[in-house]
């Protein structure tokens, strides 16, 4: 049995291309899923419907004013959600422990913000060693990576805690599995690349990763400024 993981910012909830969007989420037919700017508005119902077709029945969805951008997740199976950390924005950031075939799964879905912002977010998951020993992933737009290994240019502001996460016992997935690849899943208007979404795993999750990549053609096609991550599990 295959588990689907698929992880996306949809630009500014979707839009005029909100069909297509809806489209491809149906085609990759995730058992879970996570949306980065997801928006509360009137493009918010052809999401929902999709998420009905598809039986991600268990959904959490933050309240939050339209025009803001929320974390969206949604599953298959039963899940039980909670923030991160007060003081963390709990639209941006949510934990989802998930009733998965193959016992509890610790999804850390985020959206997290730029530079300093980013940093206590950053510096919360690297503290949460009891997690390092259960199947559990982080994942969705970090806003981070290591500079001209994730990127084309020296501009990530908290490199040192995004590193300190990968000595403490996260593995990221899609870089554990393409050494040496050069893929960037968001492009600047000047045309410099930038590996903002990732998916880390722990030990005894990463092991059951079958296959993770981008799908750059969502985002080469304009549907989003993103390319989708998608990531399977036995």
């Amino acid at each position: 049995m295959i588990l689907r993981v698929m992880s996306w910012n949809i630009l500014q909830g979707g839009g005029k291309r909100i069909e297509g969007i809806v489209d491809a989420l149906e085609a990759f037919e995730p058992a879970v899923l996570t949306l980065q700017e997801y928006r509360h508005g009137r493009q918010s119902g052809h999401v929902i419907d999709a998420l009905d077709r598809l039986s991600l029945v268990h959904r959490h969805i933050p309240a939050n004013k339209p025009g803001k951008n929320s974390v969206l997740i949604a599953s298959r199976y039963p899940l039980v959600v909670e923030p991160w950390q007060d003081g963390l924005d709990a639209a941006l950031a949510i934990r989802a422990s998930i009733d998965a075939p193959r016992g509890p799964l610790d999804v850390l879905a985020a959206h997290l913000p730029h530079k300093r912002e980013q940093r206590p977010y950053l510096e919360f998951l690297a503290d949460q060693r009891a997690l390092v020993d259960t199947p559990a992933m982080i994942i969705g737009d970090l806003n981070c990576g290591i500079p001209f290994e994730d990127s084309d240019t020296r501009t990530f502001e908290n490199t040192h805690v995004f590193q300190s996460l990968l000595k403490r016992g996260w593995t990221d997935s899609w870089r554990s599995r393409h050494h040496s690849a050069r893929e960037f899943s968001w492009i600047s208007h000047r045309g410099n690349g930038y590996r903002y979404d990732h998916c880390l795993c722990t030990d005894s999750l990463d092991a059951r990763v079958r296959s993770v990549h981008y799908e750059h053609a969502l985002r080469e096609s304009g549907l989003s400024d993103h390319s989708a991550l998608l990531v399977e599990l036995d």
